[in-house]
């Protein structure tokens, strides 16, 4: 979770060690803990809850592309490359339409919140805006860089309409084409829901 946010925590509230009929579990933290989508109330207080969002935006074909390795934040250039790369590997063809695009940044979880990550700059969001994409998904903690006040990816992909996924696990797992399932729970008012994130394979 990110430094200072509360932490996620679960614990009993009745268990039946202490002579409870049944285990009832409590649960207290951050809505922005481990993989989470976000709501565009989380930057504008006007913006819809997460409770609001269509579902159909966080189920269904994704194309995650491998953007590790690079310096600075992700731009245009470099998603575009990163298509390319598929297809020209014999991978599911990178020309067709896209739904959703996941980012294989290569951040690193192992020693808890990362100290650096790559996030998406203004133009890669608005690349990502331009082409009618329902979901942007990233293994970063923000699809913002880390330093930013501004959050101009994030405003610009929830602007257009775009979902937003941080926190993806996706050490290990090829570029290609997956069926994506990612769904928010349905937390009224709340500017971000944990999600359960699993992809399947398409194959060409």
């Amino acid at each position: 979770m990110w430094p200072g946010d509360p932490p996620w925590r679960y614990r009993l509230a009745a268990a039946i060690a202490d002579g409870h009929p049944a285990n009832v579990g409590e649960v207290s933290g951050t809505t922005h803990a481990g993989t989470h989508a976000d709501a565009p109330i989380h930057i504008d207080p006007a913006g819809a809850s997460i409770d609001a969002l269509p579902l159909d935006a966080f189920a269904g074909p994704a194309m995650l592309v491998d953007v590790a390795g690079g310096e600075g934040s992700v731009d245009r250039a470099e998603i575009e490359a990163a298509l390319d790369a598929a297809r020209g590997e014999g991978r599911e063809s990178a020309s067709g339409p896209i739904e959703r695009l996941l980012l294989r940044t290569g951040c690193d979880w192992s020693a808890g919140f990362p100290a650096r990550f790559r996030g998406l700059d203004a133009g890669a969001a608005a690349w990502c805006a331009e082409r009618g994409l329902a979901l942007v998904g990233t293994d970063a903690p923000s699809v913002d860089p880390l330093a930013s006040k501004t959050l101009d990816a994030h405003r610009v992909l929830i602007g257009a309409g775009v979902a937003i996924v941080e926190g993806l696990a996706l050490a290990g797992i090829d570029p290609g084409r997956y069926a994506l399932v990612a769904f928010p729970l349905r937390w009224v008012g709340a500017d971000a829901s944990p999600v359960r994130a699993a992809l399947r394979r398409i194959e060409p």
